[in-house]
């Protein structure tokens, strides 16, 4: 999954804040969100709250049309 994020992340850079839970950062973010199974992709408003939620692998249009839905 690393390679399709970083992928998605240069697609959408400035438009939406990727974070990684394999990253020291991404793990205080997964403990805050209860987050207990990778992969776990979590859509956060700016608000902080959860807007979806998604446990398992994607494809990269699976994901794409995920994150062109929050626009």
């Amino acid at each position: 999954m690393k390679p399709l994020v970083k992928r998605l992340k240069q697609a959408y850079q400035g438009k939406v804040e990727f974070r990684s839970y394999w990253d020291d950062e991404g793990q205080d973010l997964a403990q805050k969100f209860g987050v207990e199974y990778t992969p776990t992709f979590l859509f956060v408003n700016t608000d902080g709250s959860v807007a979806s939620e998604y446990v398992g692998g994607m494809s990269e249009q699976q994901l794409r049309g995920r994150l062109d839905k929050l626009r």
